[in-house]
């Protein structure tokens, strides 16, 4: 009941998320438009509330499975450390660049691939143009 209620509401979060999307104008020629840092902070901290609420669904599940079913085998993984978060944190650390966000693409299911891009500033502009024409 509870979990297909959470999971329904997730699937919704993420739908209208994906079709939803938001292009964050670096331009500022709207002068009500809010900061592009503004406008970025709130995304991410949206996504990251989105992700944490993730990570607790999961756990739920986990516990769910392991209390319906006696015996039940819950995957854990104790030898990954550190997390694949700092991991990429420490690379961009490395390489001088900063995480600024994500494009995506609609595509056929299962077809998604992810790719890196480590642009100039002048190139970010570039890209940003051609987003929102």
């Amino acid at each position: 009941g509870a979990l297909y209620r959470k999971t329904s509401q997730l699937l919704e979060t993420l739908n209208q998320l994906s079709t939803h999307t938001h292009v964050v104008d670096i331009t500022r020629t709207s002068p009500a438009a809010k900061s592009p840092s503004a406008q970025l902070m709130e995304q991410v901290a949206q996504l990251k509330s989105l992700s944490d609420t993730i990570e607790k669904l999961k756990d739920e599940v986990l516990k769910e499975t392991v209390s319906q079913r006696p015996g039940a085998m819950v995957p854990t993984d104790f030898a990954t450390f550190p997390s694949s978060a700092f991991l990429r944190a420490k690379e961009e650390q490395q390489d001088d660049t900063v995480y600024m966000g994500k494009v995506t693409f609609s595509c056929a299911a299962g077809l998604g691939q992810r790719h890196r891009l480590v642009l100039t500033q002048e190139q970010l502009h570039q890209l940003h143009s051609r987003l929102i024409s």
